[in-house]
């Protein structure tokens, strides 16, 4: 089975061309249910390594250009992914699934609505993601965690993130705080996604992020930094926009939206950044044996 391996801003996943249905007829062939499929190729060393999987399917509505199920590298689903988001542009536009040789919108169906996007940079695959608008904000939860007792501040972006500033960001351990905020009884049943910032400047942010799904620290998190870049502004960290946010892996994302100061509501939110294309491969059935 044909795939493809890209990235964004450290975080990698693996795109399959799945119009066809390819992925169901070789899981029915291999009697394999999808979570194993996914766990199997997203695992290093074993598979192909990724931190999940994107499927590219026909939209329902014949006016987006494609449908895609995204899934962590557990196998579980998830409803939204930034640098994901990216990724799948660059793969169908390269897949010549979306067919127009300059669009200026491209539309993709998610389990959080309909995603636009458009190519602001095709030379160096530069992706600007129209993001649906954020939900459920809500400012300074108190959060007990053994001996500590942190203040976070919770938005989703498409999926669930709690943002909390530490002024010791380089140290902090971002795995073993982040592993028990995700599960905290505050943020059940689902579970949250876990931010940690510092500000670096008046449109500047540093983030590290524990990823619900990977449930590790990622070298990024497009939807983590946009909720990151949100809470930022409303909380006064930041006085600029578009607001820099410096990942771990070392790109600087660019986000934007608007916010009304009196209602709090969020708008016309993007996400800006570049999708690299890694590698083009076939998987082997073996793997799965």
């Amino acid at each position: 089975m044909e795939f493809g391996k890209y990235q964004a801003s450290g975080n990698d996943f693996i795109l399959i061309d799945n119009r066809d249905r390819k992925v169901e007829k070789f899981l029915k062939e291999l009697n394999l249910s999808i979570e194993e499929f996914v766990k199997k190729i997203c695992m290093p060393h074993i598979g192909v390594g990724a931190d999940g999987v994107i499927l590219i399917e026909p939209p329902e509505n014949p006016e987006n250009h494609f449908k895609w199920q995204f899934f962590n590298s557990d196998g579980s689903i998830a409803e939204m992914c930034g640098n994901g988001s990216r990724c799948a542009v660059r793969f169908a536009y390269e897949k010549g699934i979306i067919k127009d040789n300059n669009p200026e919108e491209i539309r993709f169906e998610t389990l959080a609505g309909v995603i636009k996007a458009k190519i602001t940079d095709k030379k160096n695959w530069i992706i600007k993601v129209q993001l649906t608008q954020p939900q459920n904000l809500r400012l300074n939860i108190s959060i007990p965690v053994e001996e500590e007792k942190f203040m976070g501040d919770y938005i989703n972006t498409g999926v669930p993130h709690v943002v909390i500033y530490r002024e010791d960001l380089e140290n902090f351990d971002v795995v073993k705080y982040g592993r028990l905020i995700r599960f905290h009884p505050v943020f059940q049943p689902k579970g949250t996604n876990v931010n940690f910032i510092k500000k670096l400047s008046e449109d500047a942010i540093k983030i590290r992020t524990y990823e619900r799904g990977v449930e590790n620290e990622t070298l990024a998190c497009g939807t983590g930094s946009t909720a990151a870049a949100i809470i930022a502004s409303i909380k006064g960290y930041i006085s600029k926009k578009p607001v820099k946010v410096h990942t771990k892996g070392g790109e600087i994302l660019k986000i934007d939206f608007n916010i009304d100061k009196d209602s709090l509501r969020i708008e016309e939110v993007t996400l800006e950044g570049k999708a690299y294309k890694v590698f083009e491969g076939f998987l082997e059935k073996e793997i799965f044996l």
